[in-house]
């Protein structure tokens, strides 16, 4: 008899040393994962506070003035997405010629390292394009087509990029700016409807016109592209192009990529990536005419004569 309690005693105390037991462990498990839970929630909070705070600065900082100084250009904090207003560009320098719509004598005047000038149909992308000749090849990121210190700077090339559009690859740089103006348009054709009609962008010469046709919107790195790659090697070019015909970023969009070439002219157009100083938004387009008299009714029409 008194094993027989003895022993219902030792059980009961076993029972409800594995009950306490656990209880604990729930307990434990219980608390490790609600400290999960509010860690995360925490870092979600925190993370949209400092999201919200980035937009706040982009949305509620004042303009900086009409005038900085080059001091100011350079210290400003560079976030991807440049503030600044966008300079003026004389309405005499435009003809109303519908096939060469620029006076590049007015031009030269105005700024002797304007060569060119890009349009993009549809967007506000219709400005002049410099390369300076001397060894800051990051000039005109800030200096307008005046040569004066100025925030939204001029869309340009660098050395030893050919003028006349013959390079293999052009690389044409310009600002996101906040205003929408410079490169920021080149945003929209990361949208799936801009890629499903075919786009063009005109760039206009001295001599010439010359069409491109956009078959890709990415990102990439912030590597100065004719620098990182010698395009008069057949392997290095071959590989440029197939990366922009198979871009690796899901956000990419492509439009007819089997028609593109190494036996075609490349134009490449970079800006910058807010909140993502190592990343450039890219955008390439096929060269498809370069002609003096073809106008652009033509052009858009296939009709080259």
């Amino acid at each position: 008899m008194h094993e027989s309690r003895r022993g219902r005693r030792v059980w009961r105390i076993i029972f409800w040393a594995a009950l306490i037991g656990a209880l604990l462990c729930l307990a434990v498990t219980v608390g490790y994962y609600c400290s999960r839970y509010w860690t995360a929630r925490k870092y979600a909070q925190v993370r949209d506070e400092v999201a919200l705070d980035q937009t706040e600065r982009i949305t509620e900082t004042e303009e900086p003035g009409a005038n900085p100084t080059l001091e100011e250009i350079e210290n400003a904090e560079f976030t991807g997405m440049v503030i600044g207003p966008e300079p003026k560009i004389p309405l005499e320098v435009l003809t109303d010629a519908e096939d060469h719509p620029v006076d590049f004598e007015k031009l030269e005047e105005i700024n002797p390292e304007l060569y060119a000038w890009i349009r993009i149909p549809g967007t506000k992308i219709d400005y002049p394009v410099a390369q300076h000749q001397g060894e800051d090849q990051t000039y005109y990121l800030k200096h307008d087509l005046y040569r004066t210190p100025q925030f939204a700077g001029c869309i340009f090339s660098q050395e030893p990029s050919a003028k006349d559009m013959t390079d293999p690859v052009t690389v044409l740089y310009g600002h996101n700016m906040r205003n929408e103006s410079m490169f920021q348009n080149l945003y929209h054709f990361l949208k799936e409807e801009e890629m499903e009609e075919d786009r063009y962008v005109y760039i206009y010469t001295k001599d010439r016109t010359f069409v491109y046709r956009i078959y890709c919107a990415t990102y990439g790195d912030n590597r100065n592209i004719t620098q990182a790659y010698d395009f008069a090697e057949p392997e290095e070019l071959e590989n440029y192009i197939e990366d922009t015909k198979h871009p690796r970023f899901m956000e990419a969009r492509t439009s007819r990529v089997d028609e593109v070439s190494t036996e075609d002219r490349i134009l490449t157009l970079s800006t910058c990536v807010y909140g993502q100083p190592s990343e450039r938004l890219l955008v390439h387009a096929v060269q498809m005419y370069g002609s003096e008299s073809e106008t652009e009714t033509e052009i858009q029409t296939g009709n080259n004569g």
